[in-house]
C-alpha cells in the first residue's frame, strides 16, 4: 500500500463518482419507464383499431345498421389512425428504449469502474481521475445527443430503483437537437452520503482500515 495515498482526495472523487452513477441511473430509469408507456400505448392504439374495423364489417354485412352508426365508426377508426400517425407512439418508444440502452450502458460502465478501479488503490487517484472524467464526457455527450426526458418520468419512478441495480439485466433483456435533460440530482430524499454508499459503498477506501 502506498504511504502517500490522498484518502481524502479519494474521498472527494468517490462522491463525484456517486453523483455521475446516481443521475446516469435515475436517466435511464426514467427512459425506460417512457419507452414502456408509449409501447403500451401503441398496443391500445392497435387493439382499438382492429375492434372498431371489426365491428364496422359486422355492421355492413348487417344491412339493417343505421347509416349513421356506419359513418360514425368510419369517421372514428379515421380519427384514430390519424392521431396515431401524428403521435407516433412506436417511433417514441423505440427510441426511448435505445436512449435507454445508452445510458445503460454507461451505468454499466460506472458500476466496473467502482468495482475494478475506484475500489483498488493500487490504480492510482490520477488514473481513477482520469476515468472518472471520461464517463462523465460520455454521459455530456449522451445528454446533448438523446431525445428530451421531462421530469414527468422521473415522477414515475421512487427509490426502489437503487434495490434493482444488480439486476438491471432483467431489464436490458426485456426491452430489446440537444436535449435539455432533467437533472435527477435532487428528485429522492436520499442524502449525498446515502448515495455514496449505495451506489459506490464497495469503493471506500479509508486508511485506518488497511
Amino acid at each position: 500500500m502506498s504511504d502517500d495515498f490522498d484518502y481524502d482526495e479519494h474521498e472527494r472523487l468517490r462522491g463525484r463518482v456517486a453523483n455521475e452513477a446516481d443521475s446516469v441511473l435515475w436517466t435511464f430509469k426514467a427512459y425506460y419507464e417512457r419507452g414502456d408507456y408509449y409501447t403500451k400505448i401503441d398496443r391500445y392504439f392497435d387493439w382499438g383499431v382492429f375492434g372498431i374495423s371489426a365491428i364496422l364489417t359486422i355492421a355492413l354485412i348487417w344491412d339493417s345498421t343505421p347509416q349513421i352508426i356506419l359513418i360514425g365508426l368510419a369517421i372514428f377508426t379515421a380519427v384514430v389512425s390519424g392521431y396515431r400517425r401524428m403521435a407516433e407512439p412506436s417511433d417514441v418508444a423505440d427510441s426511448s428504449y435505445r436512449a435507454a440502452h445508452a445510458y445503460q450502458r454507461l451505468f454499466d460502465d460506472f458500476r466496473d469502474f467502482i468495482q475494478l478501479d475506484l475500489a483498488d488503490e493500487e490504480t492510482g487517484l490520477e488514473e481513477m481521475r482520469s476515468r472518472y472524467e471520461e464517463l462523465a464526457e460520455r454521459r455530456r455527450d449522451l445528454n446533448e445527443d438523446m431525445p428530451e426526458i421531462t421530469s414527468k418520468w422521473y415522477d414515475r419512478l421512487d427509490e426502489s430503483i437503487y434495490d434493482e441495480v444488480d439486476s438491471s439485466e432483467k431489464a436490458r433483456d426485456r426491452l430489446t437537437g440537444e436535449a435539455d435533460l432533467f437533472d435527477p440530482s435532487n428528485h429522492h430524499s436520499k442524502s449525498d452520503e446515502e448515495v455514496k454508499d449505495d451506489l459506490t459503498g464497495d469503493a471506500a477506501l479509508r486508511e485506518d482500515d488497511l
